[in-house]
């Protein structure tokens, strides 16, 4: 194998898959609605090479954050729920992006899911949302291409999240 080739495949992302089921969380706040309808909570969840899962859950919506809880909500405007597995970008060994899915409440002709790409956060610099896009047949090779080019060097708060 020729050093160019090794080397290009040496540096290629790679995934790995966890599981994501709320029931194996640690819930770390529950609450009730001061006003109106519902209940929130805050669960740590299992993820990968010691990077916890941040699951919030509000009003039927949910908002993930991977490394730690960026303290802000993060979720599409629709009812949802979230798929049962997460798929983990990695480069070298060390994840830079998660890649989930969103399951909307009330489907409709065109959609029935959402997958959403989200940096990983750390102490330093939190993590976000970057793209939440169709979960059309394409979706996740498209969710791929955008955590590899786009996660690591995303700025939260600055840079603009991929829609469509």
């Amino acid at each position: 194998m020729s050093l160019i080739l090794f080397a290009a495949l040496a540096g290629a992302p790679t995934s790995a898959y966890t599981q994501l089921n709320l029931d194996n969380c640690e819930v770390l706040t529950v609450g009730h609605a001061e006003q109106g309808e519902g209940n929130w909570a805050v669960r740590r969840c299992p993820g990968r090479n010691g990077i916890a899962l941040f699951v919030n859950a509000d009003d039927d919506r949910f908002d993930v954050d991977a490394g730690v809880d960026n303290g802000d909500w993060e979720s599409i405007s629709e009812l949802n729920s979230l798929g049962p597995q997460v798929e983990w970008r990695s480069d070298a060994g060390r994840p830079f992006a998660i890649i989930y899915r969103y399951l909307l409440s009330e489907p409709s002709a065109r959609e029935a899911t959402r997958l959403a790409v989200e940096s990983i956060g750390t102490a330093r610099r939190h993590g976000c949302l970057v793209a939440v896009i169709p979960g059309s047949p394409t979706a996740n090779a498209r969710a791929r291409q955008i955590a590899d080019t786009r996660a690591r060097t995303f700025r939260c708060g600055r840079d603009e999240r991929i829609t469509r």
